[in-house]
């Protein structure tokens, strides 16, 4: 719960939609998710990004990131 309350709200809802657990990203990969978090920040879409989660899945800067936290995810 503490690493919601630190990622912005357009990371929180990407994470939601691709139903991964945040706090596996967290505790297993801090520093990246660190980093995705300030990505997500300065994304020239982080004020739109939450309205259509589902296509700036293509152009997210976190993309591979994410893919990588899906893998995980998956294999536990």
């Amino acid at each position: 719960m503490i690493a919601e309350s630190v990622m912005p709200y357009p990371m929180v809802r990407m994470l939601e939609h691709l139903e991964i657990d945040s706090e596996i990203g967290f505790a297993l990969m801090p520093e990246k998710m660190a980093d995705a978090v300030v990505r997500c920040r300065t994304c020239k879409h982080f004020h739109t990004c939450d309205y259509d989660v589902e296509s700036r899945y293509f152009r997210c800067r976190n993309r591979d990131l994410f893919d990588h936290l899906e893998d995980l995810q998956n294999d536990q």
